[in-house]
């Protein structure tokens, strides 16, 4: 009876121990810091390029997805799921919810240890308008904490 007691209760630390080694995050190759990101969105029909825009962030192992906040937008709200890491390259789905619109987007991006690259694909409902995004990254220093 002990014996069975002690086997099972060492089946059950192997399995805890085992989840927990499975729920720790992948790390990618990229070095923490203070990030630029430009960031390109094309829309079919557009008769103009919309020019580059160039943000500044913060960007941790814990937070590896380049923020998409519109300073026009500050009621903006976005979820993030789906998100899995392989390699240097994490991908995930986001919805963001504003002024009665949601973007429903799909998002790749690869580190590669002082640079990154990705693209985003979103399309806009209710008016099912589709963009493509293409981002790219650089890091420029250490966070001011």
């Amino acid at each position: 009876m002990i014996r069975n007691c002690l086997s099972l209760s060492l089946l059950v630390l192997l399995c805890l121990c085992s989840a927990a080694c499975q729920a720790e995050k992948p790390k990618v190759d990229m070095q923490e810091g203070l990030w630029e990101i430009t960031t390109v969105m094309k829309m079919p029909g557009m008769p103009m390029q919309i020019p580059p825009t160039k943000t500044t962030q913060c960007i941790s192992q814990e937070d590896l997805i380049p923020q998409t906040q519109q300073p026009d937008q500050p009621d903006q709200q976005c979820q993030i799921d789906n998100m899995s890491t392989t390699g240097n390259t994490i991908t995930y789905d986001m919805t963001c919810a504003a002024q009665g619109n949601t973007m429903k987007a799909h998002s790749s991006i690869t580190y590669n240890k002082v640079q990154m690259q990705g693209n985003m694909t979103a399309t806009m409902e209710p008016s099912n308008m589709t963009m493509t995004y293409t981002l790219t990254g650089k890091r420029i220093g250490d966070c001011s904490k």
